[in-house]
């Protein structure tokens, strides 16, 4: 099937012609279609559609050449960060904030592919504390770190608890989810300016995964894959000869 040309092939054909038609009328944004139509058949596979097309040893490529590609991205990304510095010029923040959302977005997607609602719910509010937790203390310093790691071991926290009441603890974390990026975004938004990279960051790396987290712990709950199961299992076993 490596040598097959099935639809996804001639549409992302088209989107090709249609960006090369466009490049000689209008200026550079046509790259912008031109990434389109190469990311088309590994974004379609990743997410699921058109199962039918799908080649096992044409994914085992793909997902090899993009990993190889994804690290290749973010070195040339750091390399670009470390110039920038170098020069006095503040848009590496904007390059960092891009190369942590590029992770963030990694890292939740291998989550989500995990299967299991409850357990990629709770999994993604305890990373998002581990996550505070690293920036509490590379912020905090020596002297304030335990102040600054407070919150992200209260999310940690609030992840194990997930495991035994996941939707008191979805609803809760949708709502304070909600809460912070309204007070986050707000400001930002009446800006002139509007919002800036480290809003955007925020926004990405922490509230949409504590959102997802929240649906998927309902999710799971709903489905039975809560932890009554879990509970009566161990229960089973405790009582086992």
């Amino acid at each position: 099937m490596l040598g097959t040309r099935d639809p996804i092939f001639w549409s992302a054909s088209a989107i090709f012609a249609v960006a090369l038609a466009l490049g000689m009328i209008v200026d550079n944004g046509f790259f912008l279609l031109m990434i389109a139509a190469y990311l088309l058949r590994p974004t379609l596979h990743s997410l699921g559609f058109f199962r039918a097309l799908i080649d096992e040893r044409q994914m085992q490529i793909q997902c090899r050449a993009g990993n190889v590609a994804f690290v290749a991205m973010v070195l040339g990304n750091v390399a670009l960060i470390l110039s920038l510095m170098s020069q006095g010029n503040h848009l590496w923040e904007s390059v960092l904030a891009v190369v942590l959302i590029g992770l963030a977005v990694r890292g939740l997607a291998g989550l989500l592919m995990v299967g299991d609602p409850a357990l990629s719910g709770r999994r993604i509010i305890i990373t998002v504390g581990l996550f505070f937790t690293l920036f509490g203390v590379v912020e905090g310093g020596v002297s304030g770190a335990m102040a600054h790691i407070v919150p992200g071991l209260v999310v940690i926290a609030v992840g194990f608890a997930a495991r035994r009441a996941p939707r008191p603890v979805a609803v809760g974390v949708a709502v304070l989810s909600v809460g912070f990026a309204g007070v986050i975004a707000g400001p930002a938004l009446r800006q002139r300016g509007g919002p800036n990279a480290g809003t955007a960051l925020v926004l990405a790396v922490v509230v949409v995964p504590l959102v997802t987290a929240a649906v998927l712990l309902w999710r799971g709950a709903a489905a039975g894959d809560g932890d009554a199961p879990a509970a009566v299992t161990d229960h089973a076993e405790e009582t086992a000869p």
